[in-house]
């Protein structure tokens, strides 16, 4: 398969727009493409550039290439003439901030979701990590830095016993599974305070099973009961 045509259809753009874009001729563009003309480095180079790709992919590509262009994110677009395309690349004069979907109120994209949720995961990760070694650590010890981690490590460690036990259950029953562990973090999210009840998934009569707004407020009461107790304890016992 070509690369620079799978490419160039991926990015909904003609031989023309692109011919335009690199100041060629479409007739070159067709020459490349079906590969009665090589495709010169220098223009490799250019196709690398425009589209943010590697130059080797504007050649012949197999099946896992293939692959791994339609799961990299683009990004949408709209040029001076009123044509909507997309570019691999983010372009740095329109940040994600200023997709066209938002200007036209439309539903993101595919590959604008994707891009925003993996930057949104990203962001989670750091959090995580800030939260096992705060930026002010003047006063840490080695000893606070190894109760961190451990505290990190039994709380992630749990999480990933329960993904991994997951794909073990029959596929139909997996998304039950998933909604059971986002249901127990919203709960705790809800009762350390974390998030409030208007935060939560909004229900209709008409809505698929899936996330149960009451259970997750019963269980975040449930916890804060569990915290009570654990504070009259501890009070209880330093009062002696």
């Amino acid at each position: 398969m070509n690369g620079l045509s799978f490419i160039r259809r991926r990015c909904n753009l003609s031989q023309g727009q692109l011919a335009e874009k690199l100041g060629v001729t479409r007739q070159a563009i067709n020459l490349w493409e079906n590969r009665r003309e090589p495709l010169p480095e220098a223009r490799k180079e250019q196709l690398s550039r425009f589209f943010g790709l590697e130059p080797e992919l504007f050649d012949e590509i197999n099946q896992e290439q293939k692959d791994a262009l339609l799961h990299r994110p683009c990004f949408m677009y709209r040029d001076d003439d009123g044509h909507d395309h997309f570019l691999f690349r983010e372009n740095p004069l329109r940040p994600v901030g200023f997709l066209l979907s938002e200007k036209t109120g439309q539903p993101f994209t595919q590959d604008e979701q994707m891009v925003l949720d993996r930057r949104e995961l990203e962001e989670m990760l750091d959090v995580l990590r800030e939260a096992v070694f705060p930026k002010d650590r003047s006063r840490w010890t080695a000893w606070d830095s190894n109760v961190a981690m451990n505290r990190m490590r039994c709380i992630l460690g749990g999480m990933t016993d329960a993904l991994e036990a997951i794909q073990k259950h029959p596929k139909d029953r997996k998304m039950d599974c998933f909604y059971l562990m986002m249901q127990v973090e919203l709960a705790l999210a809800l009762a350390l305070g974390g998030i409030e009840k208007d935060d939560l998934p909004r229900q209709t009569e008409d809505d698929q099973p899936g996330l149960d707004t009451e259970h997750i407020i019963s269980l975040a009461e449930e916890f804060q009961s569990w915290l009570r107790k654990r504070a009259e304890e501890v009070d209880s016992f330093l009062a002696k």
